[in-house]
């Protein structure tokens, strides 16, 4: 099999490879999805296709670190991959959803979840990987259902290649993009309390919490501040308390990726570490990225790092 990319304009213009594809478009955003609708092969860690004529479609489905596509088009992959196809796994009518392989919440969220208010049929059968959490497992069901979705089937994926026939992806969005989808189709739109104050506590966590907090907890309720804890909270609640707040105070963690959910304006402060090497600072403005693409006012407050406050970039 040789490998061969296919860009978005290919997909656009080329009849066999358009023919590959349908276009779904969500009524409520004006925007356009395609969907591979074939025969093809799937990692669970990238869940980039590679259909059985050996066609991929970088433009179309790449998200995160574009260089690591790379490897699709080397001899060595296509070696490997062509001497092992026929034991991988086959499944049959699925739509692949997919979720983060180290169930990184960051990653479910915005590169993920987006995808799923362009699925259109009525009953499928849906596939994620099997290390996605409960919590994400629940939104995703409580979304389909909510679209009057019937999920015949889950299909939980482990880190292998797997063959899909007559099955169905939906292409990845930029970041920007999934961030808008997100925050027009699930923030909440109820105004229960339009001066709420939110601090977002760390307590129970392992990493990145606050040595101090009890006391800055202590000073932020005397301001109004409602404390919450999200370790054990359901999606969906935090969707509300991000929709709804109009001050968001956080150390730096995953649970900020939640910012996709507030409102214009927002006063958002996140208690920040000081980054010290090259793998830190790549997470250095992930969550101040979602705060300029809805324009939240994002400020950083740089707070000393101990030797076992270490960098988690779930």
């Amino acid at each position: 099999m040789i490998i061969k990319n296919f860009t978005k304009v290919d997909i656009e213009n080329k009849q066999d490879i358009s023919s590959k594809f349908i276009n779904i478009n969500n009524n409520q955003l004006n925007i356009d999805c395609k969907i591979l609708k074939d025969n093809f092969f799937l990692d669970s860690f990238n869940f980039f296709p590679l259909t059985t004529e050996g066609y991929i479609f970088r433009g179309a489905f790449s998200w995160g670190d574009n260089k690591k596509y790379d490897f699709y088009l080397s001899k060595k992959f296509a070696k490997d991959f062509n001497s092992k196809k026929s034991e991988f796994k086959n499944y049959s009518n699925i739509t692949i959803l997919g979720s983060s392989a180290d169930d990184n919440y960051y990653r479910n969220i915005i590169t993920f979840l987006p995808r799923v208010f362009f699925i259109k049929s009525k009953r499928i059968n849906i596939a994620i990987h099997r290390n996605s959490s409960n919590r994400f497992r629940i939104l995703v069901s409580e979304i389909l259902q909510k679209l009057n979705i019937e999920v015949k089937k889950y299909v939980y994926l482990d880190n292998e290649f797997y063959k899909f026939s007559e099955s169905k992806i939906p292409q990845f969005f930029n970041e920007a993009l999934g961030i808008q989808i997100l925050n027009k189709l699930l923030s909440s739109k109820k105004e229960e309390n339009k001066n709420l104050k939110i601090y977002i506590s760390r307590q129970n966590s392992i990493y990145r919490n606050l040595i101090n907090e009890s006391d800055l907890v202590g000073k932020l309720r005397e301001q109004g501040f409602r404390i919450i804890d999200t370790k054990n909270m359901p999606i969906i609640e935090q969707i509300n308390f991000f929709s709804s707040a109009r001050v968001i105070i956080s150390p730096t963690s995953s649970v900020l990726s939640n910012l996709i959910f507030c409102k214009k304006g927002t006063e958002v402060i996140e208690i920040a570490p000081i980054y010290k090497t090259k793998n830190e600072n790549l997470f250095r403005d992930r969550y101040f990225r979602i705060s300029k693409v809805l324009n939240l006012n994002h400020n950083f407050l740089v707070a000393d790092s101990i030797e076992n406050n270490k960098i988690d970039i779930n």
